[in-house]
């Protein structure tokens, strides 16, 4: 068993010394975009528009689960698996920035004709969707962010934890991850009786999945672009109409971030949801579908 635990975290370290260009919109973006033909999974329902769904760092497509059914109703949904989550491939390149994931992004738009989009991001995902607001405003009619990563702030606790020389990475391998799932969302939610079990446990199997662990751990060093203060400032050149949800009570991503967003963000509206932690799509589907569908339908 250690002997496993130390080829996997000898893995980790030569994979991330790989990653040799700069988590920048510069060298990402306009220098060294790398075009990476990369198959992600994504879960397809309804007809008409098009509304594609990005989730948080460490989800997958089923945490709008309960919010798809009643969306693909009026429209097209694809809810993606970002690189190196849930179904989609764990490519052991280094490339886990949320720019690195708004170019492949791109890639599947542009191959499949998608125009127009309704583009919703939650958490890590926002901040890829904010990404591609900004390299592609054309493609966009409706942007949502959804607890959004947006500004340079601390990371969440577990993550870093998981920054702690060498124990960091060796006690993600060995604690249990329904452990840590569980611990993640009791950090994530408001109300702990509201813990989705069923998601947790599909979590927690696709972290068991091959090379889940050691893309999580590539991810988790690039969450934080090195541009960020700079990049934030374009926010203000967004011209999309622009929907921002935010739980009241969200400690990940703390609500102020929110109120920094709807300034930036000139043709955007906010809607604080109260009694709720960082995943309202799973926290408050109600609440969060009924001001979702009274924006998207509009």
């Amino acid at each position: 068993m250690f002997l496993k635990i130390s080829i996997l975290f000898i893995g980790i370290l030569f994979a991330g010394c790989s990653q040799k260009i700069a988590n920048t919109w510069q060298s990402k973006i306009v220098t060294n975009r790398v075009n990476q033909d990369i198959p992600l999974y994504v879960d397809i329902k309804g007809k008409g528009k098009p509304v594609v769904l990005l989730h948080g760092f460490g989800a997958s497509h089923i945490t709008f689960k309960y919010i798809i059914p009643k969306l693909s109703k009026h429209f097209k949904t694809y809810a993606f698996d970002l690189k190196g989550f849930g179904n989609s491939p764990k490519v052991q390149d280094g490339c886990y920035s949320v720019y690195d994931q708004a170019v492949i992004l791109e890639k599947y738009f542009l191959k499949h004709h998608l125009n127009k989009i309704i583009l919703i991001g939650h958490s890590y995902g926002g901040g890829v969707a904010l990404v591609l607001a900004l390299m592609h405003p054309e493609m966009i009619d409706k942007l949502v962010l959804i607890d959004s990563a947006s500004y340079d702030q601390q990371l969440p606790k577990l993550l870093r934890w998981l920054q702690i020389p060498i124990l960091g990475k060796v006690g993600f391998f060995i604690i249990p991850s329904s452990v840590e799932v569980k611990e993640s969302y009791k950090y994530a939610f408001y109300d702990d009786n509201k813990i989705p079990e069923d998601i947790v446990k599909e979590y927690a199997k696709n972290m068991y999945l091959p090379g889940a662990k050691s893309a999580y751990c590539m991810a988790s060093e690039l969450l934080i672009p090195k541009d960020i203060n700079k990049i934030s400032k374009e926010y203000k050149k967004i011209k999309i109409p622009t929907l921002i949800i935010w739980g009241d009570n969200d400690i990940v991503i703390r609500k102020d971030k929110a109120y920094r967003l709807h300034k930036d963000i000139k043709n955007s509206q906010l809607h604080i949801i109260p009694q709720c932690g960082h995943i309202p799509q799973e926290e408050k589907p109600v609440q969060t579908l009924k001001i979702l569908e009274k924006f998207m339908l509009q």
